[in-house]
């Protein structure tokens, strides 16, 4: 009978702690403030991955050598697409695109904030404390996966894109104005590797 009251009070305790990081947002933020980036997404790439990394399972898991990395089938607007994944433990940190040859990376998409940003954005940011009516970049409606988001360039980048997402207004073929997307959130960041001349 004594073993009740003690069950209680711990789950009450337990309870409470589990209320104080209720939301993801929380839960993102709280890793932002307290974890160190394992590594960096920069205008020259992400980590150790940039424009002369051939687009390769072996060569990426040498670069990531304490994650997991494995290859994948991305079924993308109904093309079975390969695709490389960067994963701490079951947790995605990175989506690596090929060129259309399969050779060289295309893109690398940052899903997480254990990447840092050089920016200085981290995931979760609101639009309206990146960009202001000054510094807005060119944006575009998302399309196949990202369909219903925006994805603009970073602030004076043409590497650096970052997709948001909101709410209101649906987007469909148009960007919303940006005094609609101000509470919309970075969700994800996108390196893309700059254009062969």
């Amino acid at each position: 009978m004594k073993v009740k009251p003690l069950y209680l009070a711990m789950l009450v305790l337990l309870m409470g702690q589990l209320t104080a990081c209720s939301s993801r947002e929380d839960v993102q933020a709280a890793t932002v403030e307290s974890a160190t980036p394992l590594f960096m997404l920069s205008e020259d790439g992400v980590g150790p991955l940039n424009a002369s990394t051939p687009f390769n399972l072996v060569r990426i898991g040498d670069a990531f050598q304490e994650f997991n990395v494995v290859e994948e089938t991305s079924a993308s607007s109904g093309d079975n697409n390969r695709v490389i994944t960067v994963k701490q433990q079951v947790k995605p940190l990175l989506t690596i695109n090929p060129d259309f040859q399969q050779k060289h990376i295309f893109s690398v998409i940052v899903h997480d904030n254990l990447v840092g940003n050089q920016l200085g954005h981290a995931l979760g940011t609101k639009f309206a404390e990146i960009y202001t009516p000054q510094s807005l970049e060119q944006c575009a409606p998302g399309v196949d996966d990202w369909a219903g988001k925006v994805m603009c360039y970073a602030p004076k980048n043409t590497n650096i894109l970052y997709l948001f997402s909101g709410s209101t207004p649906k987007v469909t073929d148009a960007v919303p104005a940006p005094a609609a997307m101000q509470d919309w959130v970075l969700e994800e960041m996108v390196w893309k590797a700059p254009v062969k001349k």
